[in-house]
């Protein structure tokens, strides 16, 4: 590949990449009919066309947005580009070893399929503004998001490929600032982006020439429009602003045409000019009549003298495209823990043997001071999760069911709707700490919890990841802890704790009892309440405790600023219908304290929490709760949804992604003052 680099001379981060001279003026080929050479044939376009109904995006001019993409054909005219590399940054070289790459502005999605083709090690995330109509190996995921609202991702990422933004991107120091925030330290970030003004390197491109005037109206256009294009080599200098050293430019040229004589360019040439052809109504006609007021026809005449311009092979004429990386320095990660203080308790009694608590109920206090942008703080930076666990339990049962680009429990297949993949287990891992930043850093309210408390055997029933097992081991190496999940966790575990997998719903055979049963966020997973909390009671020795943490399924507001209209209420009612639907309904939980005086426990004693939707309260413990809530639920949010939308309403995958755009919103909305309740529940067997 022929290729320049630009450097700058007072910049001591920015590094040389002298593999050729893209800066050298490319020599014209003699005048021949390209029209009968293989390299002159045209090309088909592979651009996927949407026809699903979720794609039925706003019709304007004939077109539709945001559906136009000239990713295929771009995708490969950039693969050429780098000589079959789908980057130069070093996670692109052969044998590397890259953890969670982010793609943004995937587009047709073909360059994270690519690369997590390559690196099935990796976990590749597309972000874009549609949803690309790609299947994906189990390795990539798509995201619907806007890169210019807040970044919410609660895990750094080794690698953030940006390709083909600018005019889209309205800030781009923001925008290098949000990904060198959300990169590992020694991540790096790579952008692959072109100039507006095409170039020309022996006059036979006119200043009047129609292609000029095209981007000089664009130019003008996007302007108006707020997403300017951008002077690509100078983000170098914003690049290391922000903080990226090691920084590297390369250039390379893409011809209008086949006009060139060296073959590589006249390649390039070719890809770029079938490019061009297929995408120049779609850059244009909205920024033409969106903000210079142009009619369709007007565009569209004037496209016509712009096409022949493209085509004419003796207008030697280039667009100037850039790669440009960096890298993050290395830097010790600081604990973002924090020990809170015990939520206030107000006892009420509620019968015989029966205490009921609640955290106090009054209303949560808004912060003022939420107006401010809470992605600068400590407590709006990205959350490190709980460090994952590993299992020894035999590999027979790792065959999970792939669906949706989501892997889901092999054992009772599509009993519950809940993925268990890496995605979802690293959910679980940030899930448990949520519940440890609730609890005051306890497992749980019941007796058998308090310090120096003598349990000899314990279950956790629907154990996921397997952390608390791990944790309540760690905690009383004297007892003996089972835990049990429809799939394995993956865990180191100590020599006190062991799981199992089974079903819970299927008749329990334990030869002994326990003394303490621990249940946690159950519901839409059980289908008998009243036989799932017997069980419980019948496995349990005299004395022994049974202990629920369970959400309220509804989200609730004090101040009725939860907006009924708003997609996460939707959300949560067509989640409610589905599981309904599945036969795992959502369960009323301040109900089963009924229950469970009915089954035979006493001293049962039901506290209430609020986790905030996101960091809107003033009150510190509820603020660092609210953030780590609203990274759950953007996290879970597709996962809880995908299997229940599908399986039981009948939506397609892609009619969920569009959707959960406008959940995620609404979670990181806040203007509305909501919670999720969580209850804590927990009873004695009489001895």
């Amino acid at each position: 590949m022929s290729a320049a680099t630009e450097t700058s001379a007072s910049a001591p981060n920015v590094q040389s990449d002298n593999r050729a001279a893209g800066d050298t003026p490319i020599v014209a080929d003699e005048a021949t009919d390209d029209a009968t050479s293989d390299l002159g044939a045209s090309i088909a376009s592979s651009t996927t066309s949407v026809t699903e109904s979720i794609f039925n995006y706003r019709l304007e001019n004939g077109r539709t947005y945001h559906k136009y993409k000239d990713g295929n054909l771009q995708h490969e005219l950039f693969f050429l580009s780098l000589n079959d590399r789908l980057g130069l940054a070093p996670p692109n070289d052969e044998g590397s070893k890259v953890k969670r790459v982010l793609d943004v502005g995937t587009g047709t999605g073909l360059w994270a399929i690519d690369f997590g083709d390559l690196h099935p090690e990796a976990e590749v995330i597309g972000v874009d503004l549609s949803p690309p109509q790609a299947d994906a190996p189990p390795n990539v995921s798509f995201e619907i998001d806007d890169i210019d609202e807040p970044w919410t991702y609660s895990r750094p990422f080794d690698y953030i490929h940006s390709r083909m933004m600018t005019s889209s991107v309205a800030n781009w120091k923001t925008y290098i600032q949000n990904c060198f925030d959300n990169l590992e330290p020694g991540g790096y970030l790579e952008l692959q982006e072109t100039d507006l003004f095409p170039g020309c390197d022996d006059g036979t491109l006119k200043p009047d020439a129609a292609m000029i005037k095209s981007v000089t109206y664009m130019e003008e256009a996007c302007k108006i429009l707020g997403r300017p294009f951008q002077d690509i080599p100078a983000l170098v200098d914003v690049m290391r602003e922000v903080g990226f050293v090691d920084v590297s430019i390369m250039k390379e040229k893409w011809p209008s045409n086949t006009w060139p004589k060296d073959p590589h360019y006249k390649t390039l040439g070719m890809w770029a000019h079938q490019n061009s052809i297929d995408g120049i109504e779609g850059w244009t006609i909205a920024p033409f009549t969106r903000a210079l007021g142009w009619k369709k026809e007007e565009v569209q005449v004037f496209l016509v003298d712009v096409r022949r311009e493209l085509k004419d092979t003796t207008i030697h004429a280039w667009w100037p495209i850039y790669v440009i990386h960096g890298r993050k320095p290395e830097q010790q990660a600081a604990s973002r823990y924090v020990k809170m203080s015990a939520p206030n308790i107000v006892t009420a009694a509620a019968g015989e043997h029966t205490d009921i608590r609640h955290v106090d109920e009054t209303q949560l206090i808004v912060d003022d001071a939420e107006v401010a942008d809470d992605d600068s703080s400590e407590l709006g930076g990205s959350i490190a999760s709980s460090q994952q666990t590993t299992s020894s339990i035999a590999s027979s049962i790792w065959n999970f069911q792939l669906e949706n680009g989501r892997t889901y429990h092999r054992y009772k297949e599509g009993k519950y709707q809940y993925p268990n993949d890496e995605k979802e287990t690293e959910r679980l891992d940030l899930q448990h700490e949520l519940c440890l930043l609730t609890l005051d850093r306890k497992l749980g309210l019941a007796p058998p919890n308090d310090e120096n408390s003598k349990v000899n055997r314990v279950l956790d029933l629907g154990t996921g990841t397997g952390l608390w097992a791990i944790d309540f081991g760690d905690a009383h190496p004297n007892a003996k802890v089972l835990g049990v999940d429809l799939s394995p966790p993956a865990a180191e575990v100590p020599p006190n704790v062991v799981f199992e997998v089974d079903d819970v719903e299927e008749p329990w055979a334990y030869t002994q009892p326990f003394d303490y049963i621990h249940s946690r966020f159950m519901t839409s997973s059980i289908s008998n309440w009243e036989k799932y909390i017997r069980n419980s009671f019948d496995n349990l020795t005299p004395g022994g405790y049974f202990e629920l943490l369970e959400v309220g399924g509804q989200l609730q507001s004090d101040d009725n600023t939860l907006r009924p209209d708003s997609a996460v209420v939707k959300s949560g009612k067509l989640l409610r219908e589905a599981c309904a639907i599945l036969g795992r309904p959502f369960q009323s939980i301040p109900s089963l304290v009924d229950v469970m005086k009915e089954v035979g426990f006493v001293d049962i004693v039901m506290t209430k929490y609020k986790w905030p939707m996101n960091s809107w309260p003033k009150d510190p413990k509820h603020k660092i709760i609210g953030t780590w809530s609203l990274h759950n639920n953007l996290e879970g949010i597709e996962g809880w949804t995908m299997a229940a939308y599908t399986r039981a309403l009948n939506w397609k995958k892609e009619e969920v992604q569009a959707f959960l755009v406008d959940v995620r919103n609404g979670l990181k909305d806040k203007s509305m003052h909501a919670y999720m309740p969580i209850y804590a529940i927990y009873g004695r067997k009489l001895e």
